[in-house]
């Protein structure tokens, strides 16, 4: 028998709270990896005077600076 083709997609699994012998329910820790690569700019993007949107003032925080000067900049922890 020829079973569907595998994809990303198909591969979501959807989760549930576990519950204990007591019937109450435990979260479990999930474990996700963030990966954040920044370079620096390039020497066209220096010369048109692009500026640098993301930074990353530390390992566990990144911060969008956005180029309009009335928004503050957003920053996202994990």
């Amino acid at each position: 028998m020829v079973g569907t083709p595998v994809t990303p997609a198909s591969k979501m699994i959807q989760r549930t709270p576990s519950t204990t012998p007591g019937g109450g329910t435990r979260v479990r820790e999930e474990k996700i990896l963030v990966t954040v690569r920044v370079r620096p700019l390039s020497r066209r993007e220096q010369a048109l005077y692009d500026l640098i949107a993301w930074d990353c003032p530390d390992d566990h925080t990144i911060l969008f600076k956005n180029p309009n000067q009335e928004r503050p900049p957003t920053s996202y922890k994990f």
